[in-house]
């Protein structure tokens, strides 16, 4: 049975890319592919990236890096979630850069018998509190890694860390906090060859947290960061559309083939709709193979040969994921990224 199509324009990610890179011109641009490029296609997007002129990319887990590298990536490659079995000395082997969170990341880093010294990028938590060394023993990690350092088991090449996006005041505090936390590393012996803070937020809102490279994440496929302003109301383009065929329709009711075991938000807010030949359909019910939506009397001879668009970037009337986002209460990356791996992407504007 036909299903439900994720069409992913790589024109509007290298469109995203160029406005974003645009507004941190002095700072290296990372573009973060993680969860399969949120949703959009790892390989595709890296390629889309590369001809748009990114300098690195941010992976998360350093298997997806290593399956670049096995593509023929070349560029600067960042990971940063790293559990019990992470093989370190692979992801050294293959350049990969490690985000180090922890003691015990940094003691297993430095284990790892690699035959390429690791390069590692220390974190400081300074206030989202999702990972990094706590201020109060920042200097002691900082200490250790040198340490370390010293022994030939690692380098000390960056150091990070992520911003809350609760509130501009915070950001701007975060910065401040991590700044000072550079300034005390340095005063220890370590010798940075990147700073890096700002995400996709930052970017757009916080010049100050730009430094040496910026990680631009969910915005370069065209969501916005913030829940205030639209991607359109920032210039940005929505880079995926999802459709699904028709499977029935009679007696006012439809049933399209796309339901929550394709990812779509199960219990969406009363007023979620589709587009389906033209015409707004709101949605009934969300099962997990089908959704059932209400036809209007206009709506003509809809039938098996009809299309439903559920999202997109709003050019033929239909929503955007982050008015699905609205609905599910959650956040536009959680639409595009959560889609599953039944749902079909095809790709243009490569």
């Amino acid at each position: 049975m036909s299903r439900a199509t994720a069409h992913v324009d790589l024109g509007a990610i290298s469109h995203n890319i160029q406005a974003l890179g645009a507004l941190a011109p002095r700072s290296q641009f990372m573009l973060a592919v993680k969860s399969n490029a949120y949703g959009h296609g790892l390989h595709e997007v890296v390629r889309t990236g590369l001809d748009a002129g990114v300098s690195s990319f941010g992976v998360l887990e350093s298997t997806a890096g290593i399956e670049l590298r096995k593509a023929g990536v070349d560029v600067p490659l960042f990971a940063w979630m790293h559990g019990q079995d992470t093989d370190f000395a692979a992801a050294a082997e293959e350049r990969i850069d490690l985000g180090v969170q922890t003691f015990w990341q940094l003691e297993a880093i430095a284990a790892s018998g690699a035959r390429v010294v690791p390069r590692v990028h220390l974190k400081i938590d300074t206030g989202l509190h999702r990972g990094g060394a706590d201020q109060p023993r920042w200097a002691e990690f900082v200490t250790e890694a040198l340490r370390l350092q010293a022994l030939g088991r690692l380098e000390v090449v960056a150091a990070w860390s992520h911003l809350s996006d609760t509130s501009h005041s915070a950001d701007l505090e975060s910065t401040a906090l991590f700044g000072a936390a550079v300034e005390e590393a340095k005063a220890l012996g370590a010798e940075f060859e990147l700073l890096h803070l700002g995400a996709s937020a930052a970017v757009i809102d916080l010049p100050e947290a730009h430094f040496d490279l910026v990680r631009v994440g969910i915005a370069a496929y065209g969501i916005s960061p913030f829940g205030d302003r639209s991607a359109a109301d920032l210039g940005l383009r929505p880079a995926m559309r999802l459709s699904a065929p028709v499977l029935d329709a009679r007696h006012g009711l439809a049933s399209i083939a796309v339901g929550y075991g394709d990812g779509i938000q199960s219990d969406p807010d009363a007023g979620a709709y589709v587009i389906i030949d033209g015409f707004v359909a709101p949605v009934i019910e969300v099962g997990v193979d089908e959704t059932v939506v209400a036809l209007p009397e206009s709506a003509g001879q809809v039938g098996a040969d009809s299309v439903c668009i559920v999202f997109g970037d709003g050019a033929h009337g239909e929503a955007t994921a982050e008015q699905w986002a609205v609905w599910g209460e959650t956040v536009g990356d959680e639409i595009v990224t959560g889609l599953t791996g039944r749902v079909r992407r095809d790709f243009s504007g490569a």
